[in-house]
């Protein structure tokens, strides 16, 4: 089974720590068993010290060194440590059988010549760097030990070997070995949870971000920010904010477009299908025989003709929109508002020359859009004056004003109910007393895009015998 990245993060720790205690103890042994072996030399030194004082008790109580061997080997033996008693001529008393100094049988080597008097020796010899007094009383011809010390103690009626049973340091530091050990074991079951806490809390960000990438592949475009700054997470999850920002927003505009499409198609069918509708009847009546009847003909081709023309109006403003809602960027440019709003007041008085129509620009010189774009957009709300209030005076000014340029449109008509006003630029909505008044529903919608396209916005405010004012703020 594959261990996951904090799993594979925490034995890393817990080998790390590992690793160290253990350099540490080796480093720290090496050291104590340098310190230790000096010290040892101590400890025998000590024991040959307590081997002739208790030679001399057992000799002066009138025991002999043959009795007295198993409690001299009783008492100067210990943990780590051999003894063995022999008597002057070398043989074995008592102690570890197997413990024989090559030195004793160089001591006890037969003399050339006549024995010399016993004589007392002492003096200091070193072991191990230190220097220890030593004194015995030399009875034969052999050879002292090497500078007078060694493992052999020289003690009444005999000698005494010492010899470690095992490297005596070693053996010294087996109680350091054990909590060292325990220490270093519960270290590194505390490291591997520790760990393995720190590397869930550093891996949190990423299974976050795991799970919400799952979610986007599920189809779930909801976004979710995270918040983590100052490393390279930070960075990770800020790279994906405006990853899933952008999904976000592209997923929304598809949602809205898509709406727009199926709206745009359910509308279309539905105007289009009146004027063929109307046409396609009057067809049937010519096959029946109308066609024979001048007038009735007559009557037929002109309503005929207004329904064609009708058609061909929403088909112009249908392909209108439909450019509008394109992706196609609009071509921006600086636009002379006081030329705008002059040649849409000349358009409308070509249309009815009996209206009051003007225009005037209070501290507006130009704007930054598409000037066919938002000529469009101002002649639709124009024309829907033109039509909705007739008679009635229609006034077109432009201010700057904090920053934006707010071009108004109002005019002095019967004005729209609340629920015509809340419902204005709908698409294909026409209102609910309109007649027999041509037109599509159409031409605010198209106002509306248009100035969307060009950044601004559009509102309107209207009531029943208090005229409509569009206003339009770049």
């Amino acid at each position: 089974m594959k261990l996951s990245v904090a799993s594979r993060l925490s034995a890393l720790y817990a080998v790390l720590l590992g690793i160290t205690v253990v350099v540490v103890i080796l480093a720290s042994g090496i050291a104590l068993v340098i310190y230790l072996a000096n010290f040892s030399g101590d400890i025998i030194t000590a024991r040959h010290e307590q081997a002739r004082i208790l030679a001399d008790q057992f000799h002066a109580s009138g025991v002999p060194l043959k009795q007295a061997a198993p409690q001299l080997v009783n008492a100067l033996g210990g943990a780590g440590l051999r003894v063995t008693v022999f008597d002057s001529k070398g043989n074995y008393l008592a102690g570890d059988k197997t413990l024989r100094p090559h030195i004793l049988a160089r001591w006890l080597a037969p003399p050339h010549g006549p024995p010399p008097p016993p004589t007392i020796i002492s003096g200091a010899a070193t072991a191990n760097g230190r220097y220890h007094a030593f004194s015995f009383v030399r009875t034969g011809r052999g050879p002292l030990p090497p500078e007078g010390f060694g493992p052999i103690a020289v003690v009444n009626g005999g000698f005494v070997a010492f010899a470690p049973s095992l490297p005596l340091p070693l053996l010294l530091l087996v109680p350091y070995w054990w909590v060292v050990i325990s220490i270093a074991v519960v270290a590194i079951v505390i490291s591997w949870f520790v760990g393995r806490h720190f590397a869930y809390q550093t891996l949190r960000p990423i299974n976050d971000l795991t799970q919400s990438l799952n979610a986007l592949a599920g189809g779930d475009f909801t976004q979710r920010r995270f918040v983590y700054s100052g490393d390279e997470i930070g960075t990770l999850t800020a790279a994906y904010n405006d990853a899933a920002a952008s999904v976000a927003r592209a997923m929304s505009e598809r949602r809205e477009t898509e709406e727009r499409m199926r709206q745009f198609v359910a509308d279309a069918g539905h105007e289009l299908r009146t004027p063929l509708t109307v046409i396609g009847g009057y067809i049937d009546v010519l096959r029946r025989g109308a066609v024979a009847e001048p007038t009735i003909a007559r009557q037929i081709l002109a309503t005929m003709s207004i329904e064609k023309e009708h058609m061909r109006g929403l088909i112009d403003r249908l392909m209108r929109l439909a450019r509008l809602d394109s992706e196609t960027p609009p071509h921006a440019e600086a636009i002379d508002l006081a030329d705008l709003l002059r040649s849409q007041c000349d358009a409308a008085r070509r249309l009815d020359e009996t209206r009051e129509i003007d225009y005037s620009v209070e501290g507006a010189d130009a704007v930054m859009g598409d000037r066919a774009e938002l000529g469009e957009a101002i002649w639709n709300v124009v024309e829907n004056a033109l039509k909705y209030a007739p008679d009635a005076p229609i006034h077109l000014r432009a201010v700057r004003n904090n920053g934006h340029t707010t071009i108004t449109v109002r005019d002095e008509g019967p004005g729209m109910t609340e629920s015509e006003r809340l419902h204005a630029f709908e698409r294909f909505y026409r209102g609910d007393q309109r007649g027999e008044m041509a037109g599509s529903g159409l031409g605010l919608a198209i106002a509306k895009r248009a100035v969307e396209r060009a950044g601004g916005s559009i509102g309107i405010d209207s009531a029943p015998a208090r005229g409509t004012t569009v206003t339009i703020t770049l």
